[in-house]
């Protein structure tokens, strides 16, 4: 059961709400214990940020384009949204922030996404770190993320305190993990950590 709430002042105005410059709202219907979905075109549903309490997912035509040199087909990169991923980067940018704060298992509950996805996420969110020494850093926090809740799967994260920026996911927490990826940044970067009780 669904409501159809399509008009076109409406539709300018959830498009200037959704705030993505490379989508046009074109039809939104509220689905009862689903969510509001929002459609572009058809086809690609990719979920988006909360509307309050709604979950929000995006119903894209992501077109396709064959090679003119190998002949193989392939999809349109959309700014928004990673190759092969059904959320948007913005989500997974809110959902790794919930996760900081707390752990996979208590924001998965929440059902806007999975335990997979998170996971994903965050393995995403580490590969697109740069591999580079932290500038300026003064206060670091070394916090752990609980993968999988009561198995002993963790990953430790590293963060700037002053700015709130992540620095490192790391695929494990123990001692050895953390204390190598330190050194890697040298005692410059070390010497300037203030330590605080």
């Amino acid at each position: 059961k669904f409501t159809d709430m399509t008009t076109p002042k409406r539709i300018k105005v959830l498009t200037e709400l959704l705030g993505l410059s490379e989508v046009k709202v074109i039809s939104q219907r509220q689905h009862q214990g689903i969510g509001v979905i929002l459609h572009q075109n058809r086809r690609h549903i990719v979920k988006d940020l909360p509307w309050g309490e709604q979950q929000v997912f995006l119903e894209i035509n992501r077109r396709q384009f064959k090679c003119e040199v190998c002949d193989k087909p392939f999809s349109e990169d959309l700014e928004f949204v990673r190759k092969r991923r059904t959320y948007t980067k913005r989500l997974a940018s809110k959902i790794i922030e919930y996760v900081l704060e707390n752990d996979i298992h208590s924001v998965a509950k929440k059902g806007i996404v999975t335990t997979e996805e998170i996971e994903r996420m965050l393995k995403d969110a580490s590969a697109e770190l740069p591999n580079i020494k932290p500038s300026g850093l003064k206060r670091l926090g070394i916090d752990e993320i609980a993968l999988i809740k009561g198995k002993g799967n963790y990953c430790a994260v590293l963060i700037d305190l002053d700015t709130s920026k992540l620095l490192a996911i790391l695929n494990g927490r123990t001692q050895e993990i953390i204390r190598t990826t330190l050194m890697s940044w040298g005692a410059e970067v070390l010497s300037q950590i203030r330590v605080e009780t």
